[in-house]
């Protein structure tokens, strides 16, 4: 609960190419500290008493959407786009990887009522360092759109996560993230898993990895591997793609990567794991997250 609420507003959906420059305006207001209202998950269980004002975007309609067939993105979710709804819009498209590991990052995180309120931009905005979502949209090197009153303005997902403290008090709202069709970035013979530890099921991760994989002549050709629960939010381990790009794909070279994984990271324990348990995990989980890959992209050539 927010104790020093003074205003609530929340743009018409009556003008839709007004109600996000009208957020963004009163957000820019001196003087009362005006913030977001997505899903509310993060914000109101804050209980911030510094927060006065609250713009609720549940009216911008055109941030609730998950798109799979534009021309130069293989995926693109809008930021008002719940937890449950993207898991269940991929789960039709579960024969690719890519979806699912991003709907299994949507799925393992709260129970169904909380996926149901979460969005997709409210991770991104607030990323929680084991958020399995942000984990899985790093290892598919996916790019945020956020706008700010000087137009569109576009962020690699593993560099605005640093960086968003700064980039959201310009002020911008977060309006979508997506996965870029070019064959560069997501390789078409790629195949992406996801894993993760956690006291119970049903519990959020303690620690949490995926990893990508494009295979070629029995080759690794590219990767990518990241982190959540780890550091202060999920990171990509740039260092993992060096040490297995042009490298026959095997048990040995993955437990060294598991553990060069493990010594580039520094934890801090909480209630939840130890800082030597979660470098420990990171170790096992990369190299998990990566025979996973491997697996999948060997069934496919077969």
């Amino acid at each position: 609960m927010l104790l020093n609420l003074r205003e609530y507003h929340r743009p018409a959906t009556a003008t839709p190419d007004r109600a996000l420059d009208h957020a963004l305006e009163l957000l820019a207001r001196p003087g009362i500290r005006t913030v977001p209202l997505a899903g509310g998950d993060t914000l109101l269980a804050s209980a911030d008493p510094t927060v006065e004002a609250v713009v609720d975007l549940q009216g911008l309609d055109a941030l609730n959407f998950v798109s799979m067939d534009r021309a130069d993105m293989l995926l693109g979710v809008g930021a008002m786009t719940t937890r449950a709804a993207l898991a269940e819009t991929l789960a039709r498209e579960e024969a690719w990887s890519l979806y699912q590991v991003i709907a299994e990052g949507a799925r393992r995180w709260g129970g169904n009522i909380q996926r149901n309120r979460a969005t997709v931009g409210g991770a991104i905005a607030t990323a929680a360092s084991n958020d399995p979502l942000l984990v899985a949209l790093l290892a598919c090197d996916a790019v945020v759109t956020f706008e700010t009153s000087s137009g569109t303005h576009y962020l690699n997902l593993v560099e605005f996560l640093p960086a968003r403290a700064a980039v959201l008090t310009e002020p911008a709202l977060v309006v979508d993230v997506f996965v870029s069709r070019d064959a560069r970035v997501t390789p078409p013979n790629a195949e992406w898993a996801l894993t993760n530890v956690a006291r119970t099921p049903a519990d959020a991760p303690i620690v949490v990895a995926a990893a990508m994989l494009a295979l070629d002549d029995g080759h690794i050709v590219h990767a990518n591997l990241a982190l959540g629960g780890v550091a202060e939010t999920p990171i990509l381990l740039r260092e993992v793609e060096s040490a297995l790009r042009w490298r026959a794909p095997g048990e040995a070279l993955f437990a060294h990567v598991g553990a060069l994984a493990a010594s580039l990271v520094q934890p801090i324990g909480d209630f939840r794991g130890t800082a030597e348990y979660r470098k420990a995990m990171a170790g096992v989980l990369a190299e998990r997250a990566l025979r996973q890959a491997w697996q999948k992209a060997n069934r496919t050539e077969d």
